[in-house]
């Protein structure tokens, strides 16, 4: 039998302090999710854009990975904080790996940054600081979830579930053609949308490949990427 394949957008990481030795490198945990739930994990590096098309033709599915800042260039604002986190080439690299997803009639599910780009690339625009929601560490969890009722997030995690955090920025005005469908009950910071206009995109502000095998919803989360979305 055939495995699904799952495409997962990879960071691009200096490993000498010079920056010259880059290694294409994405969390091993999302390799782990995606065999637990029954696929084959493909790993995309970030590079030239004229080849989104035979990347995306090679897959089934595809995660947008998390890392940097999306440029706020991308929806029209200014930098309002003083960071060099950002790679505006990773952010071209992967909105045309989510465009040609997109012509393509993909699945595409965004994790931390991978749900902002998705939302910018819709016309939505990023907070570019806010405070609470870096626990350090991925592993284990730092606040609750309230999910819409209706929702896949509901259906997956039920009406309330605890996340882990890892993000200093977050959807500000979220892109037409979505729903918000998780908060963050302390502070209303939208933790997941789902499109509603027929596209196969949803995203998550939290990091689900680390709780895996901690939290119910996370495993069901990638078997619903696989069998459903």
């Amino acid at each position: 039998m055939c495995r699904t394949i799952v495409g997962v957008s990879a960071n691009l990481c200096p490993v000498d302090p010079e920056g010259k030795n880059l290694h294409s490198s994405v969390s091993s945990q999302f390799a782990e999710g995606i065999r637990q739930a029954g696929g084959l994990p493909m790993v995309i590096p970030m590079g030239d854009p004229s080849l989104v098309k035979d990347y995306v033709e090679t897959i089934d599915k595809l995660i947008l990975s998390g890392g940097q800042n999306v440029d706020p260039s991308l929806y029209g604002a200014e930098k309002t904080i003083e960071s060099d986190d950002y790679n505006i080439e990773r952010d071209q690299f992967e909105l045309a790996l989510l465009k040609e997803a997109v012509r393509q009639n993909k699945p595409v599910l965004g994790i931390c940054r991978g749900v902002q780009l998705i939302n910018v690339a819709f016309g939505g625009t990023l907070n570019q600081e806010i405070e609470g929601h870096w626990q350090g560490l991925p592993f284990g969890t730092s606040h609750s979830i309230e999910t819409k009722k209706g929702s896949v997030v509901e259906q997956l995690f039920g009406q309330a579930s605890r996340i882990n955090s890892v993000h200093r920025q977050s959807i500000k005005d979220l892109a037409p053609n979505f729903r918000a469908t998780a908060f963050d009950p302390r502070d209303h910071t939208i933790e997941a949308i789902e499109a509603v206009d027929g596209h196969r995109i949803m995203g998550l502000q939290w990091h689900p490949e680390y709780l895996v095998n901690e939290e119910k919803g996370n495993l069901e989360l990638f078997r619903y990427l696989l069998q459903e979305l």
